[in-house]
């Protein structure tokens, strides 16, 4: 295992910290935060996704007007083969690497450290540099420091491990989705539920086709899900190994919403005046502990577009019960495509921040020091009454139309995912900035600025140890 302190005394040696990034998932927006910030950057890719970043290169300096695009590429954007050739050549502010394969980065440590890298952590970063599910590659070998979690990144490999976003759902006293049980037949041709449920729900696996995407099975109850299942696995869609490591859980209606969050450990180390006082006294905290909510930034909210889904609900409902789509070339499928852009009813933030304060909160009691720099809390936001988690015990819900006698209803927060690193989504607020975010700062901040604004500033007041693990 990586200590934490080992990576803090690298850290606090950097003159000039790099922004290391896995070339893929949110790598677009972590690069222009860098440029704008006048960080390096060192992006890795392979051959068959470098396309991406070369025809996209980010090139400038901070401020500067940005009109002759490739004479700009030319003096700031280098590409190599070996980091060591970018260690020779100076000048450079952004560099791609291409490598036969992303964990071949692992081989290249000493070079990185050599160019004082500072690893911003996506979801591709922990599924092809991990090594499994544990990440134990990123945990025991990747020695360079990471700004973020590095023992949290495991969580999203849920069933996997013990300790996953769901435990630590649960931990929080936070809404999720309730789970239900099942077994999955000897011979892999599908699972049998434990109770009989009449309700809508979701299965959650593994896809057989593509191990790192999951498959999503939407049913009426669990008979029609036990059904929908045999024919998956006759289809060769879901297999045996996927549902041992399945969830079957509640489906829950309403609107999906994606929180991208950014704890700041700087901010939580600084006095806000009369906010922090005043919120501390509010909520029953010390100052301490008050600073440690202030510190947790909302940047932004987005959506997902799933294909094929997206397609599907758009014919009429007449259609979508006739059609068979095992006659067609398109499986009916999943699988997130697509970003858009949202913003809330302003009044249903108290509960959002309610929740994310919680996990956060977790986080820092169960795996320490918890999370740091960018998360994403990933909800359904449903209509229901009180949720009877801790988390909202003998809390002011804020609602001014409530009936004397009877149950209370309101909008509710239901944590279906969440994702202890720079999110997906966050790509579309790339260039535009996160409207939270640009609201509070006065200018344009996307979580890619603000991972770049947090490095500056450590370095500037020589914390850069903080942000690391």
């Amino acid at each position: 295992m990586i200590e934490r302190l080992e990576m803090q005394e690298v850290a606090s040696r950097y003159k000039n910290p790099t922004l290391l990034i896995l070339g893929s998932h949110s790598a677009l927006d972590a690069w222009q935060g860098a440029r704008n910030y006048g960080l390096r950057a060192l992006i890795y890719t392979t051959r068959d996704r470098a396309r991406i970043y070369l025809q996209n290169a980010m090139a400038g300096a901070p401020g500067e007007v940005v009109e002759d695009l490739p004479s700009l590429v030319k003096r700031d954007v280098m590409v190599v083969e070996d980091p060591a050739d970018a260690r020779r050549k100076a000048g450079w502010r952004s560099c791609i690497l291409v490598l036969d394969s992303y964990m071949d980065v692992v081989k290249y440590v000493d070079d990185l450290l050599e160019l004082e890298c500072l690893q911003v952590p996506n979801r591709a970063f922990s599924v092809y540099v991990g090594g499994d599910e544990r990440c134990s590659v990123i945990e025991d070998k990747f020695a360079v420091p990471i700004f973020g979690s590095r023992r949290l990144l495991k969580v999203e490999n849920r069933g996997e491990v013990e300790r996953d976003y769901y435990w630590l759902a649960e931990k929080a006293g936070i809404p999720y989705p309730r789970a239900f049980r099942f077994s999955v037949a000897k011979d892999g041709s599908g699972i049998k539920m434990e109770e009989r449920v009449e309700r809508p729900l979701i299965l959650k696996a593994e896809s057989a086709q593509r191990r790192l995407e999951r498959s999503f099975i939407f049913a009426a109850n669990s008979d029609d899900l036990e059904e929908k299942v045999r024919r998956e696995v006759e289809a060769g869609r879901l297999d045996a190994e996927g549902l041992r490591h399945a969830r079957v859980e509640e489906y829950i209606p309403g609107p999906h919403a994606n929180f991208n969050f950014f704890y700041s450990p700087l901010n939580a180390k600084a006095e806000w005046g009369d906010v922090e006082r005043y919120y501390a006294k509010l909520h029953g905290l010390s100052v301490e502990e008050a600073r440690n909510f202030l510190a947790n930034e909302l940047i932004s909210i987005d959506e997902r577009r799933e294909t094929t889904h997206d397609g599907v609900v758009r014919l009429p409902a007449s259609v979508q019960l006739e059609v068979d789509w095992s006659k067609t070339p398109y499986p009916l499928s999943f699988e997130v495509t697509l970003h858009g852009d949202l913003s809330i009813r302003e009044s249903l933030l108290k509960d959002v921040l309610l929740v994310a304060n919680s996990f956060l909160k977790a986080t820092q009691l169960f795996e320490p020091p918890g999370i740091i720099g960018a998360w994403c809390l990933q909800t359904i936001i449903t209509w229901t009454s009180v949720p009877k988690v801790r988390a909202f015990e003998g809390v002011g819900l804020g609602l001014y139309d409530v009936a004397e006698a009877g149950e209370v209803y309101m909008h509710v927060p239901f944590v279906q995912d969440v994702a202890l690193r720079h999110g997906g989504g966050a790509n579309v607020h790339m260039a535009v900035g996160g409207k939270y975010a640009t609201a509070r700062y006065a200018r344009r901040m996307s979580v890619g600025d603000r991972v770049a604004l947090e490095v500056v500033r450590a370095q500037r007041k020589g914390m850069l140890k903080e942000l690391v693990t």
